[in-house]
């Protein structure tokens, strides 16, 4: 009995990765790699097809990690919105910062509040 539990523990991790479409697109984009690399008669086209190859495999796994990232974004709650009173100290500490930058640059005399 162990040893079905020492393989599936190393299998059931390997299933979920294989079952990963990133993971499904680079497998695919290596494997027409080593093929380009192996046929002789591409070898006059052989930077520009894997140039082509991995542009393609990038813009595919980018596509699919936007697609993830817009689900995850609709399924989870929105965050609440901060209200004036939060954001007029914020705001104010903005300003004083600016304004002294400013004063500072153009050497002018400081107010006293």
């Amino acid at each position: 009995m162990p040893d079905v539990q020492n393989r599936r523990a190393l299998l059931d991790p390997l299933r979920l990765v294989l079952r990963s479409r990133r993971v499904v697109i680079a497998l695919c984009a290596l494997l027409v790699g080593v093929l380009v690399l192996a046929v002789p008669p591409l070898a006059a086209l052989r930077g520009e097809l894997l140039t082509l190859l991995t542009a393609l495999a990038l813009a595919l796994i980018g596509g699919f990690s936007l697609e993830d990232a817009a689900r995850a974004a609709r399924e989870s709650p929105p965050a609440p919105l901060p209200t004036p009173d939060d954001l007029r100290p914020l705001v104010r500490d903005l300003l004083d910062s600016v304004l002294d930058e400013l004063i500072e640059r153009k050497g002018l005399p400081v107010r006293d509040e």
